[in-house]
């Protein structure tokens, strides 16, 4: 017995030592493909390293710090306008600085603002904020350049920069544009269906798809007929426990609705209407405010102005 136990010990050493040597073996026709892939590693991990910390970081840093600059002089030249408007020489200086402002502003823009790195950071903040000045000032097709080229961005800054460009596009007749640009906005305003899921959910769905997997694997496999069973009904339960679970917290999902927006933007929207003579859209569109937002009656007067006006 002790000899078989030794004979047994020793054929398994020899496995192992079989296998290590395969493994070597291996390594040895592969170790230059091998040094090959770890130095590339560690090439890109430095480089993306010494980017961050040489290039990017301060590069960064630069940019808001002139954003800064600018929104210094933005918020003097406002200060000043509100505090002494009737005073023609603070005007003057408040004009002053709010050219100042724009000229900051428009150099971060020009410079970051189709930069693949900070186009969608300070360039595109950059963007929208000569927009509002050139908007301010009257310049109305310059302020449409520059949101036309702005990415929206936050739950309210977006909706209410296509809300901005609504109101660029009636200033210049275009209605039409400003119709679509007022959609967009409420459509900002709203969560998207995959804009409310969370990790959670993510995570229920693949374990429903991958249980769903497991019960066409074993379904179709051939095998022993109380592993395949056993397997089917863990995958079933499994399934249908992710499957429920995804879609009662899907169907509960608190979905996020700037409900101060989506009203203003509608009734922007309607006052175009009005003028473009579409007074049933714009009916539609009171009572939808009415209905969802403001409560009962409190949109009668633009609904009853409306109706008067087509005739009704």
């Amino acid at each position: 017995m002790a000899k078989k136990k030794e004979q047994q010990t020793r054929t398994k050493l020899e496995e192992i030592n079989d296998s290590l040597s395969g493994i070597e073996q291996k390594f040895e026709q592969h170790k230059n493909l091998i040094y090959t892939i770890v130095a590339a590693i560690l090439i890109i991990a430095f480089g993306f390293w010494a980017f961050y910390n040489f290039s990017y970081k301060k590069e960064k840093e630069r940019a808001q710090m002139e954003i800064a600059k600018a929104d210094e002089l933005y918020k003097n030249s406002q200060q000043m306008l509100q505090g002494m408007a009737a005073d023609s020489s603070v005007v003057a200086q408040a004009t002053a600085l709010q050219d100042s402002a724009l000229k900051a502003y428009e150099a971060v823009a020009k410079e970051y603002g189709n930069n693949i790195v900070f186009k969608n950071g300070v360039g595109n903040l950059a963007k929208l904020n000569v927009a509002q000045i050139y908007y301010e000032k009257g310049k109305y097709a310059d302020a449409q350049k520059y949101l036309e080229d702005y990415s929206p961005k936050g739950e309210t800054v977006g909706p209410l920069s296509q809300v901005l460009l609504g109101d660029c596009y009636v200033n210049q007749d275009k209605f039409d544009n400003a119709v679509k640009a007022y959609d967009n906005a409420v459509d900002l305003a709203k969560e998207s269906f995959w804009d409310c899921l969370t990790w959670r959910e993510v995570v229920l769905l693949l374990l429903a798809l991958a249980s769903l997997a497991g019960i066409i694997y074993f379904a179709k496999k051939n095998g022993d007929p109380k592993v395949r069973r056993w397997a089917l009904i863990c995958f079933a339960i499994i399934f249908l426990g992710s499957a429920c679970y995804f879609i009662y917290r899907v169907i509960n999902q608190d979905r996020f609705e700037n409900r101060a927006i989506i009203p203003y933007a509608l009734q922007k929207k309607a006052t175009v209407l009005d003028a473009q003579q579409k007074y049933d859209e714009e009916i539609k569109i009171y009572e939808e405010i009415e209905a969802k937002y403001y409560g009962p009656g409190s949109m009668s007067m633009q609904i009853e102005r409306a109706k008067a006006k087509s005739g009704k």
